[in-house]
């Protein structure tokens, strides 16, 4: 039983209803899967990148130039211009025109390219929000996966310990019959039952808890029923490797708060480009053609009119900025302050990452030890259950002794179960800090 005790397996394995009639088990894969799938702060946030995306490419089309079209026509009842001779006239006519006009911005001091590497940087914002999103669905789902299977476990022992007792009972009932024992001895192990029924109760109905917080995190109904296979866990080996700086630094750069908090420095310094991009000139070259046509000349017909009175040509604006009132300097001032601003934030971001990773080491290392200290614990634990169960159906000792070493064998037991969950789950989150990846297997 003992090499059993030491040498756990732990298969997972989720069960919920896909139809009335067959169920499909789902693993810990399976499970991250329809969280991604149902989140609906991942499918906001999808959208928020759908829309940054459609700015992005706006941004980018800015840079074409701008072609706009008008035409027009007049009906002139009483004295007037004609269009053609441009004199007076008192005649009834009717007049068109139309014109074709296009401009490009040939220098503005930079502003619209820094304006598509803006809307860039906040495109590839909302794509590392979306992956902070399901890094933090990962960990979650992680701890409410372990958390249920370690709860079947415990329960599992729970079930064992009132079975044992229970037979405790019968052997003491029948000592009692034949006037061997007291009957306060059986009365103290009724007590002890109730007990450990009513622990038993306790992790059911956290169990159940743990259930709901799943289905929960799943977006699924309430009434859909979800079962995890309890098997028995593997030890695990945790190597978090002698250079914890080097696994800090790595974590850190596959992070995406610290890959959004780098983002937000770019983006705050393209926004100080384009304020300064206010103090340059701005270089604009346009072009037009257009013509008219009048029936009050009736020495042309249409065709010829349009072709004499065709007008077109190209034009160059520059505008300098001389004064606004001190605006664009105050825009740049804001703006280089909320730059170096976003250089603290992160550093500030570095260093909470940094102990959020070095905890994680932490606790992984100390339930290394403490699952080595419970592995001990509950072997000697053990042995002294052994031992003194034997001298109990003796009868050498008094049920007092021997419910002492029970419970510190129970807890034992607990305990042990407890810290090769820690343990595991530990383990499996350096490896997700150091690779983004949450594997249970």
């Amino acid at each position: 039983m003992l090499d059993i005790v030491k040498h756990v397996l732990l298969v997972f394995s989720v069960v919920f209803p896909i139809t009335c009639i067959a169920q499909e088990k789902l693993s810990f894969e399976d499970c991250l899967e329809l969280a991604f799938q149902n989140n609906l702060e991942i499918k906001d946030a999808e959208y928020s990148e759908k829309i940054a995306a459609i700015s992005h490419q706006s941004k980018k089309v800015a840079l074409l130039p701008t072609i706009n079209g008008n035409l027009g026509n007049n009906f002139s009842y009483g004295r007037g211009i004609d269009p053609y001779t441009n004199s007076f006239i008192d005649t009834k006519f009717k007049s068109y025109s139309g014109n074709i006009k296009s401009s490009v911005i040939l220098f503005d001091g930079f502003a619209n390219i820094n304006s598509i590497k803006l809307a860039k940087h906040e495109l590839d914002i909302n794509k590392s929000t979306i992956h902070k999103i399901k890094n933090d669905i990962t960990i979650d789902l992680a701890s409410i996966y372990v958390t249920i299977i370690y709860l079947h476990e415990v329960i599992k022992a729970n079930q064992q310990q009132i079975e044992t007792s229970g037979k405790l009972l019968e052997m003491l009932s029948l000592k009692f019959n034949h006037g061997y024992i007291p009957e306060s001895e059986v009365f103290k192990m009724r007590s002890q039952i109730s007990n450990e029924e009513l622990t038993l109760i306790e992790n059911q109905n956290l169990l159940s808890v743990k259930y709901l917080e799943l289905k929960q995190l799943l977006n699924l109904p309430i009434e859909d029923e979800i079962k995890i296979a309890s098997i028995e866990l593997l030890d695990l080996e945790i190597n978090t490797g002698e250079n914890h700086t080097e696994i800090i630094n790595r974590s850190i750069s596959i992070s995406p708060l610290f890959e959004i908090a780098k983002l937000r420095e770019e983006q705050y310094k393209t926004e100080l480009s384009i304020s300064r991009a206010s103090l340059w000139p701005k270089l604009e070259m346009g072009m037009y053609f257009g013509s008219a046509y009048s029936n009050s000349n009736v020495f042309y017909d249409f065709n010829q009119q349009i072709g004499n009175n065709k007008n077109y040509g190209i034009n160059f604006s520059l505008s300098f900025p001389l004064f606004n009132g001190l605006e664009t300097r105050y825009k740049i001032k804001e703006s280089k302050l909320a730059y170096e601003q976003s250089l603290i934030k992160t550093e500030i971001e570095k260093n909470n990452l940094s102990k959020i990773v070095q905890q994680a080491i932490n606790d992984a290392n100390t339930s290394l030890l403490k699952l080595r200290s419970a592995e001990k614990a509950y072997e000697y634990a053990f042995k002294s259950f052994e031992a003194d169960n034997l001298k109990f159906e003796l009868g050498k000792i008094n049920i007092n002794e021997f419910s002492i070493t029970k419970n510190n064998y129970i807890n034992a037991q607990a305990e042990l179960i407890k810290a090769k969950h820690e343990h595991f789950y530990n383990a499996k989150l350096i490896d997700f800090y150091m690779n983004n990846s949450f594997s249970i297997k």
